[in-house]
């Protein structure tokens, strides 16, 4: 489970606040985010009627905050609702410019990202590419010495080699999450924050 981030001026935190605003659904809540448990059990513990108690949750419920997970036998062959958070926290926040997403921050992850990529692609290339030396055809004769390679053939070998396929898709699959991060959270975040 993860935590409800609610923002204040979301649709569903007015629901939500209504729920909590009684002490008494904040004491269920309580008690139902430490242990899941059944509605008579919580009416015993905090000295409350069953009636008032299924009254909380059923608010509690509408606003999402709870849900039953099974159902439990009384002793009596009686069935109960067990219910259980659903979220591991609650929490109400304000104040867009704090959690809306940040394009420099995003920026800066990316140029990190292309950094370990390339370092790994240049990593890659030179594990795959030890020279090995060519022996002379004559046995008694000094190897052959080759001449070293220009700045382009270099180029032009890392990437055709493992190195340059290692640093191409690294560098499409970081972009390609960029934009799907940039359409998908940061320009609807935006958008919300100025039509706000």
């Amino acid at each position: 489970m993860e935590p409800k981030l609610v923002d204040f001026e979301d649709e569903s935190a007015e629901q939500i606040i209504s729920a909590v605003s009684s002490t008494t659904a904040r004491r269920i809540l309580s008690q139902i985010y430490a242990e899941p448990t059944t509605a008579s059990e919580i009416a015993t513990e905090l000295n409350s009627s069953v009636q008032n108690i299924s009254y909380h949750l059923d608010r509690l419920q509408d606003a999402d905050l709870v849900a039953v997970v099974e159902t439990w036998y009384s002793e009596q062959g009686r069935e109960m609702d067990v219910y259980a958070p659903t979220n591991s926290a609650l929490v109400l926040f304000a104040g867009a410019e704090r959690t809306s997403p940040s394009l420099k921050t995003a920026l800066s992850r990316v140029f990190g990202a292309v950094g370990l990529v390339g370092a790994v692609s240049v990593l890659a290339h030179i594990r795959r590419s030890v020279p090995t030396p060519v022996s002379s055809p004559r046995a008694g004769a000094s190897p052959v010495q080759q001449p070293d390679p220009t700045m382009w053939e270099t180029l032009g070998t890392f990437a055709t080699g493992p190195g340059g396929v290692v640093l191409g898709i690294g560098i499409f699959l970081i972009l390609l999450f960029f934009v799907a991060w940039y359409w998908g959270t940061y320009r609807p975040a935006r958008n919300h924050a100025h039509s706000a």
